[in-house]
Parts: C-alpha cells; structure tokens; sequence
C-alpha cells in the first residue's frame, strides 16, 4: 500500500513537472513573439529577426514563427530593392521558411503570402524568364492569402504589384512569355489601380500603396489621379529606409509629371 501511494505521488510530481515545463515552454515562445513584434515596428528588422530564430530553436515546425521568419527576411531585403546582394541574402532563405510553413500548415494566410511575395522577388533577381515563369506561383498563393486574410492590405499590394509587372513588359518580353506560356498571364494597370486603392483603403498610412497607385495611373494616362496620389505618399511620414526610398521615388516621378 505504501509503495502504491509512493508510485501515485511520485507519477503526480511528474505531471505536474511536465505541466509546468509546457507552460514555461509556451509563455517562452509568445514572449519572443511579443518582442519580435515590438522590434519590428521600431523597424528593428535585424533583432526582430534573432528573436524569430530563438522561437524557432523551442519550436521549430510552428507555422507562426516560420511564415514571421520569412517576413523577417523579406523585411530587411526590403529596405533596399536595388541592393542586389542584400537581396539574395535574403530573398533565398526566407523563401524557404515560407515554403515550409505551408507544407505544415496549408491554411495559414501568412504563408501563402511570403510565399508570394519571396517567390515574386526571386523572378526578379533571375530574370525575365524566371520572373515570367514564377507568376503563375505569384498570383495563386497572393489569392489564397486573400481569400484566408481577406482584410490584410499587403495581398491587395502584392496583387497591384503582379498586375503592374506583367502589364509593363517589354515587347521582348512578351515574345518571350508567349515562348513560355501558350496564353501568358494576362495583367492590366486598370486591374493594378484597382488592387492599390483597396489596399490604400486598408492602410491609408502605408506611403508603398499610394506610389505604386500613382505609377498605375501615371500608365493609364491619368496625370491628376497620380499627382494626387503621389502627393499624398509625400505628405506622410517616413517611417523607414523604405518609405525614404519611395518617397524619393515618389518625388521623382511627381516631378517628371509635372514638368
């Protein structure tokens, strides 16, 4: 009797260690996802970033911290689109977490959208023919994303982008889509105008949808709209080195308009 007694408080301590490691384990995690969070809204990429792999080295296969790993490396190649080698840095590797994330969990929204958006930024660093051949991939998981998150400004964006690409090839270009593609995706800046207003809707404060919005309707031939648009972008605050970079971009084309 007393060895049973001794087994069942010995098996009680036991679950009651266990227990308390899962909870210490957990509050662990959300506590780096809290931080992650908190860093990368003082635009703190890099640590935001190394907080991420802490969490993942506690729980490598959690969806969440894979698809916020894959925008951390999006976040810091993002900062400078024309630096070619901080993009590959980190283009390649957040793609993969990406990838992973929605082989594990086919339903998170976030997944599908680095995904996308890595996938899209790869076609540009190889070039025409990979850009052309990545599309297809671009659109399919931009609009899963949507359809899971259908109130997350950044799809909307990715979408604008996608149409505005593919409507802005060269006749080169196109030889070569129609080289690749019996039926090459087909893509219009009035599409594009329309997925950068409902993303400005979203998220008026975001300065990327309001330029790329005036690039749409700087195409389309309508000059008030992009002026209209591009002044907006320029009256908001920059918050980062990235919307330093469109709002110069902004400014530039705001001037070539008005010229």
């Amino acid at each position: 009797m007393k060895y049973r007694r001794f087994r069942l408080v010995g098996t009680v301590i036991v679950i009651l260690l266990v227990s308390l490691m899962v909870i210490s384990y957990g509050a662990d995690v959300k506590t780096l996802l809290d931080e992650t969070e908190t860093l990368r809204d003082a635009d703190n990429y890099v640590a935001a970033l190394e907080k991420l792999k802490e969490a993942e080295k506690l729980d490598p296969n959690n969806p969440e911290i894979l698809w916020k790993i894959a925008r951390g490396y999006f976040d810091i190649a993002d900062q400078d689109e024309n630096n070619i080698e901080l993009q590959k840095a980190n283009i390649y590797p957040g793609f993969e977490y990406a990838k992973k994330c929605i082989e594990i969990a086919p339903n998170v929204a976030g997944g599908h959208q680095y995904y996308a958006i890595l996938i899209g930024r790869i076609g540009e660093i190889e070039g025409t023919k990979q850009k052309i051949e990545n599309s297809y991939a671009v659109r399919e998981h931009t609009m899963k994303a949507i359809e899971l998150d259908p109130a997350n400004d950044s799809n909307y964006h990715v979408m604008g982008r996608w149409h505005f690409a593919l409507a802005d090839l060269s006749w080169f270009e196109r030889k070569i889509a129609s080289i690749i593609y019996a039926t090459p995706p087909a893509a219009s800046f009035e599409k594009a105008a329309e997925y950068f207003s409902k993303a400005h809707e979203l998220k008026p404060d975001d300065i990327r949808h309001l330029l790329w919005l005036g690039k749409s309707y700087e195409k389309l031939g309508q000059d008030d709209n992009a002026v209209k648009a591009l002044k907006q972008a320029l009256a908001l605050p920059a918050k980062s080195d990235s919307d330093k970079n469109q709002q110069k971009e902004a400014r530039e084309l705001l001037q070539d308009i008005e010229d």
